[in-house]
């Protein structure tokens, strides 16, 4: 649906000579990231309305979205996929910070928090058939990374003093973008499996 739409949109804007005929690939995957967001971002906004959780909204924003940018990880095979995985994603994130607000002072979860920390600044940016980087954009993505993860866990550290539940929110996040790091990594190795068998 997603993907079918962006060819419309670029075919349109191509004919009309807004855009460049020889960039249309390249125009259908941004049409098409674009109207994904453009619906992923007014879904949860409602969810989060619907739940009386904004909070989660606002840590979604701040913590998951930059990070999940920068460091890359699992994507899915089409757009309806990624949106459907993200709002279980956002979904779940909704259900444990709403059964557990203090989740913070969790012990194990201090330890899922540090692990995937960690995770990040070993994998990230994990570079994919999705993700192309040039040598320039990945030292640029790893750099934003690292300064990401400095302002969390300073805000994490503030928000766990001052006993504020954001930090919840805010680690949830930090594990969910960390897993899909692992996840895109796993998807890669089972990728090259199939490749070696196929020889």
């Amino acid at each position: 649906m997603f993907h079918n739409l962006a060819e419309d949109i670029a075919f349109l804007l191509i004919k009309n000579k807004v855009l460049d005929i020889e960039q249309r690939d390249v125009y259908v995957y941004g049409i098409e990231v674009i109207l994904l967001n453009s619906i992923i971002i007014p879904v949860f906004l409602i969810l989060s309305l619907l739940f009386n959780t904004m909070i989660n909204f606002w840590a979604y924003l701040i913590f998951f979205l930059p990070l999940r940018t920068f460091s890359g990880g699992y994507h899915a095979d089409t757009s309806e996929r990624c949106l459907i995985l993200s709002a279980i994603m956002y979904v779940l994130s909704i259900a444990v910070t709403r059964a557990f607000p203090l989740l913070y002072q969790n012990l194990y979860w201090k330890i899922a928090g540090i692990i995937s920390l960690l995770v990040i600044v070993i994998m990230a940016p994990l570079i994919s058939e999705n993700n192309p980087l040039t040598t320039t954009q990945r030292t640029r993505n790893r750099i934003v990374v690292y300064i990401l993860l400095v302002f969390d866990l300073a805000f994490f550290i503030l928000s766990c003093n001052y006993k504020l539940e954001i930090a919840s929110n805010e680690l949830v996040f930090i594990v969910f973008a960390a897993s899909l790091l692992l996840l895109g990594k796993f998807k890669q190795y089972i990728l090259k499996c199939e490749e070696h068998e196929m020889y």
